[in-house]
């Protein structure tokens, strides 16, 4: 797959982010044409100062022209940071419409897709998206941008008062100054690198001896242990001063080519290159212009090192979004009317074949039991038909391929209870009626009710309003598993998918529940269950064994050893 350069990505970010958003537009422009005011402005304070110096010196106009210099510098500094103080909005904007956008790639993905990606890995991409397009902006319109006008018009000042052959010995040093320091900023940027693996290694040190403190203690190795630290330390120590070392060896050379420039410029005045004799004033302004010039050019190698490191998140992210393929879909559908069929289904999990030419057929409104062996493929074959995982073969709902039907259409059809119960950290209330908004809590009570779990929810700390807590662990496992419950037939759905939805729940519980949830004729139930003493509240069982699945009638289940887990009972008569 073609990489997309940085070029690409720059223009990508501006495109999108500024140049298209109509309301961004009504913020920027004045933005831009401030920063242009304000750069004329301040290197034009040479000239002021200038004129101020040959006011002083004719002892006529002084107080007018203190007046312009000191209004001219306070016009900068209003202008300058009333665009920072603007613009900052539309950085942090920028962040939170670009941590959104890459949200909804993420959480909008087939779950096939989304689990290629760890949640550690998508949180850094999202956050390393979001950061490095925000700071590039930032970089080129409030950084970048005011440096090459202010060089610019540097030159242009300095041509005009002084001469061509001064802009044309500036023009060198700061080509020199800005090479210089964009190579001592990459030596840096190494270095950097190399003190963030040794610090990492120092702080991995410090927790592996913490921790083995007890060892340590009784072994009696501490000096061992702290002379082995302070090796660590001592590489730190090496790198850190080769750093600032490096930042100072920078700082010395910007230092002589800016006192290169000037001596320059003087000697050619003094042997007569520039346009006037030097003057006071001239070397007021020279002064004056190559200090305004320094103060702006400080920040070129910072500047540089914040370029590359978003340049480099970015590019991490727009390639790992690259190779994330939307497929087109174009099938709607508006009921489950007939069917659903699974037909010649194969699927590997890594190396290991769970199923073999998978065929059968479920029909509207038949609720079905899937049995068989811990590890068999129970929960596999449910995320086949959710779309969880990727398989060869075809699946149908009313004759048309799933994978070919819309996310939102394929979803409004189905309601799913996982086998793991995570909630969000939340109240019971907003778990059992998220994603939808509508609902009453008249309608969260009533459904509660009829489920004889009202009490059970009402009798926590704060009834319906008690907070989860992370994943819900301020719950019990069958609490858990009820609010899904809850949430699942809230949303009535005409396909249930369950897997081992009353697992936490006592006998009574799981029987009264199932036997709820089995009620409507219409309603097209698939349900792993272990407990074999519920196979006859079924229309059909789905065995799966060796590769394969058996559909047959409960009655052919030997129940026995009812009561017992499946796992435990494989005696089946067909």
């Amino acid at each position: 797959m073609k990489k997309i350069s940085n070029t690409e990505i720059i223009k990508d970010i501006l495109m999108n982010n500024l140049i298209r958003s109509e309301a961004l537009k009504l913020i920027v422009i004045p933005i831009l044409i401030s920063t242009v005011i304000y750069s004329i402005l301040e290197i034009t304070i040479s000239n002021r100062l200038k004129e101020l110096n040959a006011a002083v010196e004719m002892k006529s106009g002084e107080i007018s022209a203190l007046k312009k210099y000191v209004i001219q510098i306070l016009i900068v500094a209003i202008l300058t940071e009333v665009n920072g103080f603007v613009f900052t909005s539309v950085v942090q904007y920028i962040y939170r419409t670009m941590s959104k956008s890459s949200f909804r790639l993420f959480v909008s993905l087939p779950p096939a897709q989304f689990n290629k990606f760890g949640g550690g890995e998508i949180q850094t991409i999202i956050e390393r998206k979001s950061r490095s397009a925000s700071e590039l902006i930032e970089i080129f319109v409030t950084n970048l941008l005011p440096i090459i006008l202010k060089i610019s018009f540097t030159l242009f000042s300095v041509i005009n008062n002084m001469g061509s052959f001064a802009g044309y010995i500036m023009s060198i040093c700061v080509f020199i100054y800005g090479a210089l320091t964009i190579g001592i900023a990459i030596w840096r940027a190494n270095i950097r690198r190399e003190l963030n693996k040794a610090e990492n290694s120092t702080c991995n040190k410090l927790q592996d001896s913490l921790i083995n403190h007890e060892t340590i203690v009784t072994s009696r190795t501490v000096e061992y242990e702290v002379q082995k630290y302070d090796e660590y330390l001592m590489k730190n120590e090496n790198i850190s001063t080769k750093l600032w070392r490096a930042f100072y060896v920078l700082n010395l050379f910007q230092r002589i080519i800016f006192l290169l420039q000037s001596s320059l410029i003087i000697y050619a005045g003094l042997l007569g290159y520039l346009y006037y004799d030097l003057s006071p004033s001239q070397l007021l302004f020279l002064t004056s212009i190559v200090a305004t010039l320094a103060n702006n050019l400080g920040n070129v190698g910072y500047l540089y090192t914040r370029y590359t490191q978003a340049i480099i998140n970015a590019r991490a992210t727009y390639d790992t979004i690259s190779e994330i393929k939307e497929e087109i879909k174009d099938k709607e559908l508006y009921g489950f009317k007939k069917n659903i069929k699974f037909s010649k289904i194969f699927f590997n999990y890594e190396n290991r074949k769970v199923f073999e030419n998978v065929n059968f057929e479920i029909k509207k409104g038949e609720k079905i039991a899937i049995i068989g062996k811990n590890g068999s493929g129970k929960s596999t074959l449910m995320k086949l038909f959710l779309k969880f995982e990727s398989y060869n073969g075809s699946i149908f709902i009313d004759d048309i391929n799933i994978q070919d039907i819309k996310e939102d259409s394929f979803r409004n059809l189905i309601g799913y209870i996982p086998q793991n119960t995570f909630l969000f950290n939340e109240t019971v209330k907003y778990n059992i009626k998220y994603g939808l908004e509508n609902v009453t809590d008249e309608e969260i009570f009533s459904l509660c009710k009829k489920f004889c779990l009202f009490e059970v929810f009402s009798n926590l700390e704060n009834g319906f309003d008690t907070n989860v807590g992370e994943r819900g662990k301020l719950l019990s496992g069958g609490e858990k598993q009820k609010i899904l419950l809850m949430r699942a037939m809230l949303r009535k759905k005409e396909i249930m998918i369950l897997d081992e939805p009353t697992a936490a729940l006592d006998k009574e519980s799981e029987k009264n529940i199932i036997e709820l949830i089995l009620e409507d004729k219409e309603r097209t139930v698939m349900m792993i269950i272990h407990n074999l003493e519920l196979v006859n509240k079924f229309d059909t069982i789905l065995y799966i064994n060796d590769k394969n699945i058996q559909k047959f009638k409960p009655e052919l289940v030997n129940r026995q050893d009812s009561g017992k887990d499946f796992s435990e009972v494989v005696d089946i008569k067909i």
